[in-house]
């Protein structure tokens, strides 16, 4: 953005003060938030943005875009550039960093007088297809045009360029045209997904991030947002640019996503020297060929992060039995609470390629490459990676099945992806889970065979992006725990003074299964032993049960063991406190009718506190979820002591209907928030549907 002393914004050539922003009716740049990200910004033949950044020496430039569907090759189209006119073709002084010249369709390059060229290792470019091309003008013997990750000068153009010295147009670069002396020229038609603009620091001698546009729209128009200035740019001609799909945003963060050889993921990044990753992810099977991050290109290989039978390896270029390593064996000590999970971070620099493996966060270890030597010269595979399988010329291959938790990838020092777990929902208000880039804004979606299935292949709730949600307009009758992956963090601490009132039932009696619970391991209990108890209710061995500190106190009526069956509902009341310990279990008959099975109490010496937060469905064992049951919930309540011995309601959950997804959730009408699964996205639930009081606006837990 340009700005006069006075603090005015130089909009489409004309000087407006902030007071009269409503007189500038052509293109400008603002200080603004999008409304929402688009796929693109499409430009047919006469829109164009004035970047604000000189054309001169120390520039760099990467551009994901595609030239206009169709026969490209006559035409002579800008996308990045700027030149200073002159009647004599040949004499202009160029500064093109990403140009369409004419026959052959090819890229060209200008720098300098007289200078333009087809760098000699470029492809031709297809009309409709989606290009990345990085554009180095940071001195004259960094420069370099690189296509789809190949670096298309040879030593010849390199030596070309470099007599034409420092180059200072005084001229600001524009995008979808060139800045051609004081007029837009060779307008271009095309989609473009993203623009990145550096600048050589002249004191410390980085690249300084100056521009990183990405696709937005805002109130009705479309325009490029810069993330580093927080602006807008819109179309500087009087012909708006056409907007693109409204990119689906994030609804929460979760912990993983889980593929299971069916879904895998395209980096949109191209698998070429230089690049390093970070890879966390859990495989949950070995045999075989499984990429985890990698690309090929006939037997041309570039795996970042691969296993083959039982151990980690892999490969960079045309090397035999895929450059095996065998430094790190997985194993099959995986489930969903106690992951083996794997850090893969790989720098596959040019003669250098090393690759660390970490388990569970322990120490990395190397792997080395055997008897094989570092491959030195650069390697490309014009394929864009995939993550959780291979991509292999035209297809995909090797799937690899495991918790995807997050994904990093760097080219050198700048970071082109941050993957995290996610689940959206799109524009027909179907939930889904994929990868969000935070650096792209984006989500990508798998490209496997299978959709995601939210039920069981997401991990839990990390973080909701739901600032505020409406309270839930559906109450439902009952959430169902499926005694595998589910458990809720009730955030109330286990320890003296609290009070449970719930109706629950069973779906499938456990031998040893939790409803609430927490419990430390290394605390001595009331034997003298490690490890106490806080159990408003259990069922263990037979019985109904609470626990409180080493004991499990057993429902027993006269004399007679009581214990539960499935698909019977009950109440259970509950107090544990220090020499306090007492429940009940009753049941209902077919109109509601109450009738209580027994009664327990006991006295044991306190006090009691685990100082961790119950869980619901399951028992929250040092962090770790234990005990999990299959349990239908219609309703619970938990009372905590206060200072003066009251009682003092903290959470009474109901079942509803989550207004942005439709699936059962809980919902607290203390907090007025939503308590969400832990172990895996969704509850599964059901019964009575009826309506729940609407109201104020409330903050998403």
């Amino acid at each position: 953005m340009k700005k006069t002393p006075n603090g005015a914004v130089l909009r489409g050539g004309l000087l407006c003060a902030f007071g009269l922003l409503a007189l500038c009716v052509r293109g400008e740049t603002v200080t603004a938030e999008p409304d929402a990200f688009l796929d693109y910004i499409e430009a047919t033949g006469s829109q164009y943005i004035d970047t604000g950044v000189n054309a001169e020496t120390g520039l760099k430039a990467r551009i994901d875009f595609s030239w206009a569907s169709g026969n490209i090759s006559g035409n002579d189209w800008s996308f990045l550039d700027a030149a200073i006119d002159n009647t004599v073709s040949d004499k202009r002084t160029r500064f093109l960093m990403c140009h369409l010249y004419g026959g052959g369709g090819k890229p060209y390059f200008g720098y300098g007088v007289k200078q333009r060229k087809n760098p000699e290792g470029s492809f031709p470019f297809v009309g409709g297809q989606r290009y990345e091309i990085v554009t180095d003008m940071t001195d004259t013997n960094s420069l370099q045009l690189v296509q789809n990750g190949k670096n298309t000068f040879s030593a010849t153009d390199l030596e070309t360029f470099k007599t034409n010295g420092l180059v200072n147009l005084n001229l600001n670069l524009y995008v979808f045209a060139c800045h051609l002396s004081n007029k837009a020229a060779w307008f271009s038609k095309g989609k473009l997904y993203e623009l990145k603009i550096w600048k050589k620091n002249a004191q410390s001698g980085e690249l300084d991030l100056i521009r990183h546009y990405l696709p937005c729209i805002k109130g009705g128009r479309a325009g490029l947002y810069d993330k580093v200035h927080g602006s807008i740019s819109y179309s500087f001609s009087t012909t708006p640019f056409v907007a693109g799909p409204v990119l689906d945003k994030p609804l929460d963060f979760v912990k993983w996503v889980w593929t299971n050889g069916s879904q895998w993921f395209d980096t949109r990044v191209w698998g070429k020297s230089g690049l390093k990753s970070e890879v966390d992810v859990s495989v949950r099977e070995y045999e075989g060929d499984r990429c985890i991050l990698g690309t090929r290109r006939g037997n041309n290989r570039y795996y970042p992060a691969y296993n083959y039978q039982s151990a980690f390896r892999y490969a960079y270029g045309t090397m035999p039995n895929k450059g095996d390593t065998t430094s790190v064996v997985p194993t099959n000590d995986v489930s969903y609470y106690m992951d083996t999970r794997y850090l893969i971070k790989s720098d596959l620099r040019d003669g250098y390629q090393s690759v660390l493996v970490s388990k569970n966060g322990g120490t990395p270890v190397e792997l080395h490459k055997g008897n094989q030597a570092y491959l030195t010269g650069e390697n490309v595979v014009t394929n864009t990676m995939a993550l959780m399988a291979c991509h292999q010329d035209n297809g995909y291959t090797y799937p690899s099945k495991g918790l995807v938790y997050r994904t990093t990838i760097w080219d050198g020092d700048e970071l082109l992806r941050d993957f995290v777990p996610v689940v959206a929902t799109n524009a027909e208000g179907v939930a889904y889970a994929g990868l969000y880039d935070t650096v792209t804004e984006r989500i990508y979606r798998q490209i496997g065979t299978e959709e995601f299935d939210i039920t069981n292949q997401v991990g839990a709730v990390t973080n909701s992006l739901r600032a505020a949600a409406i309270r839930p307009k559906t109450r439902i009758g009952y959430v169902d725990s499926d005694e595998l992956l589910d458990y809720i963090d009730l955030g109330i601490i286990g320890k003296d003074g609290v009070e449970m009132d719930a109706m629950m039932e069973w779906l499938r009696v456990p031998n040893d299964g939790a409803f609430v619970g927490a419990k430390d391991s290394y605390k001595t209990n009331n034997r003298g032993t490690a490890g106490i108890r806080f159990y408003p209710y259990h069922y263990w061995s037979g019985s109904h049960r609470n626990g409180y500190s080493a004991e499990l106190y057993s429902l027993v009526t006269n004399g007679v063991t009581i214990t539960a069956t499935a698909g019977t509902k009950y109440r259970i009341v509950s107090l544990l406190d220090a020499g306090d310990q007492h429940y009940s279990v009753a049941t209902t008959n077919e109109v509601g009718m109450w009738t209580t099975l027994g009664t327990v109490a006991q006295h044991v010496a306190g006090p009691v506190d685990t100082e961790r937060p119950m869980y619901l469905f399951a028992v929250n064992q040092d962090g770790i979820p234990r005990y999990p049951g299959k349990v239908r919930l219609y309703r619970l309540k938990l009372s905590v002591k206060q200072q003066d011995g009251t009682y003092k309601l903290a959470r009474d959950l109901v079942p509803v209907k989550d207004p942005a997804t439709g699936a059962p959730v809980l919902w607290d009408n203390v907090t007025e928030s939503y308590f969400r699964n832990g172990g895996k996205y969704l509850l599964a639930g059901g019964g009575r549907e009826r309506r729940f009081d609407s109201g104020m606006m409330i903050m998403v837990k």
